[in-house]
């Protein structure tokens, strides 16, 4: 009794402890899912992770696929009290077959909401919903006709009548191809069906008429049928639904309508039965819809309206007959008759040719009217008289020819008249003069000749079309006052002037198109009574200057002055609010920008001009977009593009840029987050020269300072030199490539300084005749002597760091004993074609990296055994098309890496072949006039054989003897008897036997022996050159002191601040009390340059110097003059940044030069100069020219600029470095000469 006691109290435990629990989790959501709360009103709103007690929730799963092969969907966890709301939502994108089984939701019982996304079914099973008695809206959209393949088929008991309150059923985009007779007549409180886009051909088997056993859908107010398979509409197919109120058949293949075919839909609204092929209607169709206010018939093949179709529908107000086949003949007076509250009618796209007079009788509320692409030719006195409502009138696409002056009687309240693209040469000045509220009038595309004179009795005109006419001339009586005009076209007419005074009356003017007409002078001063104008259009004419056009115009935001004849251009001409700019196709040079004036432009077009430089100034500070393709651009200046945060796409394609630098395409670092500008520079013809290969390695990160070049992958440049194609692709252009042509050059190496002396490795001087090209590193150096006309000799001074060389097509008869000595990195040699005959040994003696020679179409007949001595890493040695008649068989042991060998079309009878580097993969031996003896060709044949791989020609390989010879590798070529195969050498075989022969004096079938000669050693170095070497080697180093004694100060002082071999001057005593450590002279072109590289390494580093920058330190007043002298004599440096745009704009001012040619006089040398660019010789000053001949200067790129100016610059004690600088830097547009105060306590500063 007590262990039964027990046992029900601890049961009672656990039942309450699971309901407590089971209530507090009621509502997590499965895997995939998430809640939405429901309101009161049934809105949903995002819930969180639980849901509180009693609330009613949606749920929305998104899944792969359902109870598909692969995964199955359990809906039972789902808690199924208050779950109103369920959407399956599965992946578009997979074909995975979902299934829907019996009672899949029977647990859900307070479903009310039921929709599945997407999910490919192909069956609804019988009872596929049972147990949801609560259901209101069910949709199924599978999607099966995105994948024609699969058919829903829905079963005869899918829907049950327990689904009696479902109200609303969306089974469209279903591909549904057949539905069960009556399958919906148990959803008696069926309100919606939608079944648009399925396959069905058959209405009746819906039993919604009078042909069904059952009467189904009495309650349905929307029926969508639209776009099945439907071909015709029996009689009373429709009888039984009654409250019936929107029907949709549009998109069917319906050519048949039955007389009573919407017999009993009494209380129909809406009836769509556009995009059918329907020819006519029954006169007594639409008997039973007299309630109808909305009929779209459009799209069709009518050609018959019965007389009296619409009489009885007073009630109609939308009537849609466009797209159809009617002509005047069923459009008549009677037509419309009755139809006394149609608000919309359209008749546009028929072949209606003329109009009743008394066809609108009865609309006189019509309100529009549209008739265009009809073949009206005329229009009756007062046929429109009764529509007193109207607002909108489209004839477009007609073919009026003249408007008269009653023509329009009777439409007081017309507000849009469109007329266009008809054949009309005249209009009645009074046709419109009831029509006083018209604002919007369309005449384009007419025969107009002149400015309509009906104009003046429309006084409230807002936009007015006179476009593509044939208008000539517009005077100043032209317009009459229209005070509330916003827009007037005239594009594509052929007017020729624009005189000043024309627009004068049309004050509210917003937008003016005058483009593509004859214009060849616009006064100035045209628009300046037009304030309010915002969009200005005058491309595709004649004009030659805009001058005094547009600046005045405050408010306007968008300028086409594109496709003109404008040569030149200045951002003066512009308003500075101006933010969208396209002068396209002109003739334009230059970007001026003369007044430094900063606009708005986000947008500026000015392709397809005749540009040649891209500065700093002719491109807006806040531009966007920026399209510069096809002009002439060859230069683009450092800096360009810095300052321009904005900057989100720059076209430079269609160019003629050979050449960019790094800092060309320097933008101002872009945020973090930010999207990168992207660049265009594609089709442009790049040289691949020794200036570009940075462009290879282009990347955006990590400085996030430099564009995206998104079509630099496609982007080809041209060789400077290739003897195969000119053009590639840049990025797969090889290091080799990139090169550079040059007379002399100095090689760019940090041990190399000794440029100025004739014995210097490192000094490179092109040879006579030839042309040289190296890379920019100096690791490849091409030098091209072919064809130069040497004669029995090589070229003097081949530069030691050559690494290919040319010398084919030359007359060298005999390569002497270490010709190219010294060239220890030449990699490839060209000899070819050169007419030698013989090669000493050890001619290429000190070629240690040489990997290609080619000694092919020559003349050498004997290789006797040391003339390629010291080529350890030739890979490729072509000999092919010589006389060779002997090799002795050491000629080839040192080449250790040899891969390559032509032997080809020679004279050799007997060679060993078999004992060369067992490396060699490409060997060529056939033309030859090899020995036929047994021996030999055994030998052969098995080497053949053996390296049939590596033998290209094995098959053509032939000995030769008194009978003409045979193919030595062909089954049944030899006439020799078996040999033992000991007698036959292991092809390829590296072992130190060797055979005896001879050469044959001219009988191929004598016997031949090859004879082993010793290496000959008259040749070889004599010891003495080795201790010339020496000694050479003591003077040179002693020279490298001298020489490389400026590098070693710079070096000193960058590693330890230390300064050899200088001593203090008295000037240098007297400096320490100077207020700064330099004075920076620079034009404000180059602001940024400064701004961005120069001080804030100087300032910020270690050292860290007192710099005077005159866009920052200089007050106002003085005179520029005084106060240059007075920064220079306050400072002890003074660096001048030299650049184009210095020699151009601030040394051409006088004050400014006075005051900079003392410091360039100054003989304590305190002028540091640097060269930021190029600057062309002729322009510059003759005092700087002969300062940077007598002086050193410092080039802004080379490699140790920082070391050497830092060594220019006086030395800062470390008591008086700052410990922080922060200055603030302030950027001034408008540039006023500035000078210097008594007081040195305040900074100074110059403004340039």
């Amino acid at each position: 009794m007590a262990l039964t006691s027990a046992a029900v109290l601890v049961s009672s435990v656990l039942l309450v402890m699971s309901a407590s629990l089971s209530k507090t989790l009621r509502h997590k959501p499965p895997n995939e899912c998430e809640w939405l709360a429901v309101t009161a009103y049934g809105d949903e709103t995002i819930a969180s992770q639980t849901v509180s007690d009693e609330q009613e929730v949606a749920l929305h799963c998104r899944v792969r696929s359902m109870n598909s092969e692969l995964e199955k969907t359990n809906f039972s966890i789902i808690q199924p009290q208050y779950t109103v709301k369920l959407k399956i939502e599965c992946n578009s994108q997979l074909y995975l077959l979902s299934s829907l089984g019996t009672g899949t939701f029977q647990t859900l019982i307070d479903l009310r909401e039921l929709t599945i996304d997407s999910c490919k079914l192909n069956s609804l099973a019988q009872e596929s919903f049972r147990g949801l008695r609560q259901l209101r809206n069910l949709t199924i959209v599978t999607h099966n006709n995105d994948w024609t393949s699969v058919n829903l088929e829905v079963q005869p008991d899918t829907f049950l009548e327990e689904l009696n309150m479902l109200e609303r059923l969306d089974l469209s985009h279903n591909n549904i191809a057949k539905l069960p007779e009556g399958v919906f007549c148990s959803l008696q409180n069926l309100v919606y069906l939608n079944l648009t886009r399925n396959r069905l051909r058959h209405l009746e088997l819906f039993h919604f008429g009078s042909s069904g056993q059952q009467k189904c859908g009495a309650n349905l107010q929307v029926l969508d049928l639209s776009y099945n398979n439907f071909d015709s509409i029996n009689s009373q197919v429709f009888s039984h639904l009654t409250n019936l109120q929107d029907l949709h058949l549009q998109g069917n293949v319906i050519s048949v309508i039955g007389d009573h075919g919407f017999d009993g839909l009494s209380a129909l609204s809406v009836l769509n039965v556009a995009s059918n092929r329907l020819v006519n209607l029954a006169p007594e169709l639409f008997a039973d819809t007299r309630d109808l206010r909305e009929m779209y018939l459009q799209n069709n093949t009518i050609n018959v309206l019965a007389p009296g179709l619409f009489n009885e529908l007073s009630r109609l107000l939308v009537l849609d007959l466009s797209e159809n086949q009617l002509t005047e003949e069923w459009v008549n007076a009677a037509t419309f008759t009755g139809l006394v509250r149609l608000v919309f009618l359209s008749m546009s796209n028929n072949n209606i040719t003329k109009l009743d007079a008394m066809i609108f009788r009865d609309l006189y509320r019509l309100r529009s009217l549209r008739l265009d692409n009809n073949g009206v030719q005329y229009l009756p006195e007062n046929v429109f008289s009764s529509l007193i409502d109207m607002r909108t009138l489209v004839l477009s696409s007609n073919k009026l020819t003249r408007i008269d002056q009653f023509t329009f009687d009777g439409l007081p309240s017309l507000n849009q008249l469109s007329l266009d693209n008809n054949q009309i040469q005249y209009i009645d000045p009074e046709a419109l003069r009831n029509s006083t509220d018209l604002e919007y009038l369309h005449l384009n595309g007419n025969k107009l000749y002149d400015i309509p004179a009906v104009l003046n009795n429309i006084p409230n005109l807002k936009t007015l079309d006179l476009g593509y006419n044939q208008i000539t001339d517009i005077f100043n009586t032209s317009f009459p006052a229209m005070s509330q005009l916003i827009g007037l076209k005239l594009l594509k007419n052929q007017i020729s002037n624009v005189s000043k005074g024309v627009f004068d009356r049309l004050p509210e003017l917003h937008l003016i198109n005058l483009a593509n007409n004859k214009i060849q002078k616009i006064e100035a001063g045209t628009f300046d009574n037009n304030t309010r104008l915002v969009a200005v259009r005058v491309d595709g004419n004649y004009l030659r200057d805009v001058g005094g056009l547009f600046s005045k115009l405050s408010n306007l935001v968008w300028l086409n002055i594109s496709e003109n004849f404008l040569e030149w251009f200045d951002y003066a001409l512009i308003p500075t609010g101006l933010q969208w700019l396209d002068i396209h196709g002109n003739q334009i040079t230059e970007l001026g920008n003369h007044y430094e004036l900063e606009t708005q432009l986000t947008g500026f077009d000015a392709s397809n001009n005749k540009l040649t430089e891209v500065t700093g100034s002719s491109i807006p500070d806040k531009v966007q977009n920026l399209y510069l393709s096809n002009n002439q651009i060859s230069k683009i200046q450092s800096y360009a593009f810095f300052k321009k945060p904005n900057l989100t796409q720059v076209d430079l394609t269609g160019n003629r840029l050979k050449t960019l630098n790094p800092q060309s395409l320097r933008i101002s670092t872009v945020p973090a987050g930010r999207t990168m500008p992207q660049f265009l520079v594609g089709n442009n013809p790049f040289v691949c020269d020794c200036s570009m290969q940075w462009l290879q390695a282009y990347s955006v990160e990590p400085d996030r300072n430099k564009p995206k070049l998104v079509d630099l992958e496609t982007a080809t440049c041209e060789v400077i030199y290739n003897r195969g194609e000119s053009r590639v692709l840049l990025k797969e252009a090889s290091e080799e490539q990139f090169l550079c042509q040059y007379d002399m050059e100095c090689a760019k190496r940090s041990t190399c300084d000794c440029c100025d002396f004739d014995a210097c490795d490192c000094k490179m001087i092109c040879p006579t005749n030839c042309t040289c090209f190296h890379s920019v590193s100096s690791t490849s150096n091409v030098v091209d002597c072919s064809s130069a006309g040497y004669i029995n000799r090589v070229p003097d001074k081949i530069p030691m760091n050559t690494t290919v060389l040319y010398l084919d097509g030359n007359t060298i008869k005999t390569l002497s004993t270490h010709t190219f000595l010294g060239r220890k990195i030449l990699k490839v040699l060209y000899l070819n074609s050169s007419n030698v005959e013989r090669v000493q040994n050890r001619t290429f003696h000190g070629l240690k990296e040489l990997e290609v020679l080619h000694l092919d179409d020559n003349r050498i007949s004997t290789l006797y055994g040391d003339e390629f001595y010291g080529l350890d890493k030739l890979k490729e040695l072509y000999l092919n098309h010589n006389r060779i008649t002997y090799i002795n068989s050491t000629t080839f042991r040192f080449l250790q890496q040899l891969t390559i060998l032509r032997l080809d079309h020679n004279r050799i009878a007997q060679f060993p072949v078999w004992r060369l580097s067992p490396t060699l993969t490409h060997l060529t031996l056939a033309e030859n006039q090899w020995s036929c003896a047994c021996d030999f060709v055994q030998q052969m044949k098995e080497f053949l054989q053996y390296a049939a791989d590596a033998v290209v020609d094995a098959e053509q390989v032939r000995c030769l003897d008194h009978s003409g010879g045979y193919n030595i590798n062909s089954e049944n070529g030899t006439v020799c008897g078996p040999t033992t195969p000991s007698s036959v050498e292991k092809p390829f075989n590296t072992s130190s036997n060797t055979i005896e022969g001879a050469l044959n004096g001219g009988n191929l079938t004598a016997p031949t022996k090859t004879i082993i000669q010793r290496p000959d050693i008259q040749d070889y170095i004599p010891i003495l050159i080795v201790s010339f070497s020496a000694v050479f080697f003591i003077i040179v180093a002693a020279m490298m002191v001298y020489v490389f004694r400026h590098e070693m100060k710079v070096w000193c002082h960058s590693r330890f601040g230390v300064r050899i071999f200088c001593k203090s001057t008295e000037f240098e005593m007297d400096e320490r009390d100077k207020l700064f450590d330099a004075f920076v002279s620079y034009s404000s072109k180059d602001e940024a340059f400064v701004i961005e590289e120069l001080a804030p390494i100087l300032e910020n580093g270690d050292p860290s110097y007192k710099l005077c920058l005159h866009y920052r330190e200089f007050p106002a007043g003085g005179y520029i003059s005084d106060t240059i002298v007075q920064a220079v004599e306050s400072s002890k440096r003074t660096i001048m940044v030299l650049s184009e745009n210095f020699i151009k704009s601030e040394w051409c001012r006088f004050e400014f030069k006075s005051a900079h040619h003392q410091v360039l006089r100054d003989k304590r040398k305190r002028l540091i100069v640097i060269l930021l660019g190029e600057v062309p010789n002729k322009d510059l000053d003759p005092d700087i020219r002969l300062y940077l001949k007598t002086n050193s200067y410092l080039q802004w790129g080379d490699k140790h600029f920082w070391e050497k100016l830092k060594f220019a610059l006086p030395d800062v004690p470390n008591n008086q470095r700052p410990k922080t600088i922060n200055h603030k830097h302030h950027h001034h547009h408008h540039h006023h000469h500035r000078g210097v105060h008594n007081n040195y306590s305040r900074p100074l500063a110059i403004h340039i």
